[in-house]
């Protein structure tokens, strides 16, 4: 499955208005995942490769936005359960873990 150009744009705006809420920058989100900021800013613009990803970035700052109870700007295209998306792994993003090595550079 893969967005439209509109969804793309929309949901790479989507993460960037998120963060800001949160006080948060790609190397603030790489710490917490032990991989280099540059691979969140990959993540973030949906280039990864890897397509959970985004949605354990997604679920990464859905739980910060709990704790800090902040208001996210609702994601558009990564909405609902991913484990609901056949063509998601989700024992990926149960784990949680980015491999830097596995993202497209």
């Amino acid at each position: 499955m893969s967005l439209t150009t509109a969804q793309r744009a929309a949901t790479i705006r989507e993460f960037r208005e998120n963060m800001r809420r949160l006080g948060l920058d790609a190397d603030d989100i790489g710490r917490a995942f032990h991989v280099p900021g540059t691979v969140i800013e990959t993540i973030v613009n949906l280039e990864s490769g890897v397509l959970e990803y985004p949605w354990i970035i997604r679920g990464y700052l859905l739980d910060r936005a709990a704790e800090q109870d902040v208001e996210l700007t609702p994601f558009t295209a990564l909405r609902g359960d991913p484990h609901d998306y056949w063509f998601l792994d989700g024992r990926v993003i149960d784990a949680a873990t980015i491999d830097a090595d596995s993202v497209r550079r």
